[in-house]
């Protein structure tokens, strides 16, 4: 697994962007210094990194998100680093003491769960959003999630299907709902 964080690390410096590209890592990477400041934690890292084919948009590991670059320029691209945040204030690593697949898969969707709910609250502290508006961002990221899903896109490994995620989200916030 280290050794993975190594590699995409490297090739996250082998990304070439264009200046509009460029000037959405730069606000991303002020979105995550407000952050940071706001929640009295060590400078995060927005590296971009080449795509994969996990659909996997962006990944919080060991103080870095790590952005496919496919993703810049997605309107779902807030919700995300958000999201991704929410798992860094959080403090989520991987989990080295689970026993078994089953137990990690629970685990994980939990704190996926979580750093959903998480990305709200930093919504409203670093983005000035209201609570609607940030739940919003992430209702319509996780509609559009499950629209491709329903289109046979994978689930995004760790995680619940987006219905399910998008339930709990609304569970958690009621007054809310969409």
């Amino acid at each position: 697994m280290a050794g993975l964080l190594l590699l995409a690390l490297v090739l996250a410096g082998c990304v070439s962007l264009t200046p509009q590209q460029q000037e959405q890592v730069d606000e991303l990477q002020r979105f995550a210094d407000r952050t940071t400041l706001l929640y009295a934690l060590p400078r995060l890292r927005i590296s971009i990194q080449l795509p994969t084919n996990q659909n996997i948009g962006a990944v919080y590991r060991q103080g870095n998100v790590l952005v496919n670059v496919r993703m810049l320029g997605s309107p779902g691209l807030t919700k995300l680093i958000a999201h991704e945040l929410g798992h860094y204030v959080l403090g989520h690593e991987p989990a080295s003491t689970i026993a078994s697949q089953s137990q990690w898969q629970r685990a994980q969707e939990q704190r996926e769960l979580d750093a959903n709910a998480k990305a709200v609250e930093i919504l409203m502290r670093a983005k000035g959003m209201t609570q609607s508006e940030a739940v919003a961002t992430l209702v319509e990221a996780l509609r559009r999630s499950q629209r491709a899903v329903d289109r046979g896109a994978p689930i995004t490994p760790g995680h619940l299907a987006p219905a399910a995620e998008l339930a709990d989200l609304l569970s958690r916030f009621p007054d809310a709902r969409q």
